[in-house]
């Protein structure tokens, strides 16, 4: 029984000689050829099995793994369904990270040298096709095009088998382009830019018989609009109802991985799944499917951890996820920062935005909020909630990205507030007195201490939705809590609800209740702050929160900038 979690590894040989757990994912290869279409897109965030996928695809599809096929495909669904294409093409496979996006110059040679790199391993593996003089001649091209146009005009001269063109990450490097410098993106997919010439050669290579199929993934479709112009055959199956599960892993999927996670040890199952679906679980590729979708690397390194040292992570984020997420930043600056940071600002608060998704971007027009709406769609931060006619309801997934968010817009306030940091020595010592000591009066003050900055500097109007970001982003800060905004229970809802998260230990959890007076409502106080406790105690009657251990209710009132606070009996 195979027992090991590929976490980290997209090199589908080395799963199965190794005895990974592989999800079969397989069955997806019959879809694709059965399609009329044969030029396939298909975008998914980061970190999603795409290049594992593209892996599979080259061993299936490759002639030089024939020999291998019973022992790599076997016992997967499309080894005792093989297609026509099984084992039939040369496969040339390009993949476009790893290069150095410092200038057009450096662009320009990452992206001709990783053209190079695949064009290379192609002559290796299929060298009896190709005399040295064909090697040296289509080698030494100056450009990404031109070394295309030499080794398909090679394959024409030589009589080859048909091309299956696997590209992997097609949009990485242009995604860190436009983040910072739109004038050397806007150059590089012109009609003159070597991007948009790459994607000409293959489109004459499909004419002329030489590439048969292509697959193409990437995270957006941000340079789809510039290098279709030159290639405008590709069919983009990211929201094909067909393939919402393509990649990451249903509940199904996660459920038989817990098993084999707690194999040899004693789990509460039932917790774990509860826990996987609020962190990891939430996206929905295509409006018409029903089968909501886990991000495959969270819950793989999520479950290694759980294997290997029997508890819990304690950060529920993969740090090197982390690292890819955290470039999104950039992307609040993209042409309307102004407009962007309200999105943001509208989707911690209110929880989700309505809008249409962008299928290609143009450059050519406006960066509307629709397109930035559609950008974080793409990179996997909202998903699709609900549809009706052309319009998406789109929220934020699940509690990892939300955690993402959140110390995003921590940034934001310190840097509104004139501060480098939210982080501070006092406000760590107001986190442990919240948990151990259920004391609540520090870290009022330090929600306080960043009302009183932010007023001062005129940086927020203020609104109750206003405190509640300033309050849910400073609760997000403490390490040992899982905190959810707009709590169901009972058909009503917690503003706040502050619950121990595995597998730390905290003596006190926290259901808080927000209220917002301008200056000139202040006698209304009391009477609001009646109303709010009268709320709380109705909530603390509901099943779920009365079995909660150390459950304390708080009530917050701002009047103005002031910030009272009460504790209910």
């Amino acid at each position: 029984m195979r027992t090991k979690f590929p976490y980290g590894i997209s090199n589908f040989q080395l799963v199965q000689n190794e005895d990974y757990i592989f999800v079969d994912k397989s069955k997806f290869i019959e879809v694709l050829d059965n399609l009329s279409t044969r030029y396939h897109f298909l975008l998914r965030p980061r970190r999603f099995g795409k290049s594992l996928f593209v892996s599979m695809l080259s061993y299936y599809y490759g002639i030089e793994y024939q020999d291998k096929f019973q022992s790599l495909f076997g016992e997967l669904y499309i080894g005792k369904n093989p297609t026509q294409g099984a084992n039939k093409y040369l496969v040339l496979n390009f993949e476009f990270s790893r290069i150095d996006t410092k200038n057009y110059q450096t662009t320009f040679d990452g992206f001709l040298s990783n053209t190079k790199s695949g064009v290379s391993y192609f002559l290796s593996k299929y060298k009896t096709y190709f005399s040295q003089e064909d090697s040296d001649n289509i080698l030494s091209a100056n450009a990404p095009n031109e070394v295309l146009k030499n080794l398909f005009d090679a394959c024409k001269r030589n009589n080859t088998l048909p091309i299956y063109l696997l590209i992997d990450e097609y949009d990485h490097f242009a995604n860190e382009i436009i983040a910072f410098n739109f004038n050397d993106f806007s150059e590089i997919v012109s009609r003159n830019g070597f991007v948009r010439k790459f994607y000409e050669s293959i489109k004459t290579a499909t004419m002329e018989g030489v590439v048969d199929k292509l697959f193409v993934t990437g995270v957006t479709p941000i340079t789809l609009d510039s290098l279709t112009s030159g290639f405008n055959i590709g069919t983009d199956l990211s929201m094909h109802p067909f393939f919402n599960e393509v990649m990451g892993f249903n509940f199904e999927e996660v459920k038989a991985l817990v098993d084999i996670a707690c194999a040899t040890q004693h789990c509460d199952k039932e917790a774990i799944y509860n826990d996987l679906k609020k962190w990891y679980n939430g996206y929905l590729f295509c409006k018409d499917s029903e089968k909501r979708i886990y991000n495959s690397d969270m819950v793989l390194y999520f479950l290694n951890k759980l294997q290997t040292e029997k508890k819990y992570p304690d950060n529920l984020l993969d740090p090197n996820i982390a690292s890819d997420y955290g470039k999104v930043r950039r992307f609040f600056n993209l042409k309307n920062p102004a407009e962007n940071y309200q999105l943001l600002e509208k989707l911690l608060t209110e929880g989700q935005v309505t809008s249409d998704i962008t299928p290609k971007f143009s450059f050519e027009k406006d960066f509307s909020k629709t397109d930035f709406a559609s950008l974080l769609y793409y990179m996997g931060f909202v998903s699709i909630k609900a549809s009706k006619g052309a319009y998406f309801t789109l929220q934020i997934p699940n509690y990892v990205i939300e955690t993402l968010y959140l110390n995003f817009f921590a940034q934001l306030l310190a840097q509104k507030s004139n501060s480098n940091t939210l982080e501070t020595d006092s406000l760590q010592e107001a986190m442990l007195a919240l948990m151990f000591e259920g004391n609540f009066s520090h870290f009022a003050q330090e929600v306080q201490n960043v009302l009183k900055k932010l007023s001062n500097r005129d940086a927020i109007q203020f609104s109750e939705k206003h405190l509640k970001a300033v309050v849910f982003t400073l609760l997000n800060l403490a390490k040992g809590y899982y905190v959810k905004s707009e709590y169901e229970t009972q058909k009503k809802y917690v503003d706040i609800l502050v619950l121990e998260r595995k597998p730390f230990d905290v003596n006190f959890q926290y259901a808080i209740e927000l209220k917002y007076l301008p200056r000139e409502k202040a006698p209304q106080k009391e009477n609001i702050t009646n109303e709010a406790v009268t709320q709380l105690k109705v909530y603390l009657e509901s099943e779920e929160l009365r079995n909660l251990k150390g459950l304390k209710s708080i009530v917050m009132v701002i009047v103005g900038d002031e910030l009272e606070v009460t504790e209910v009996a």
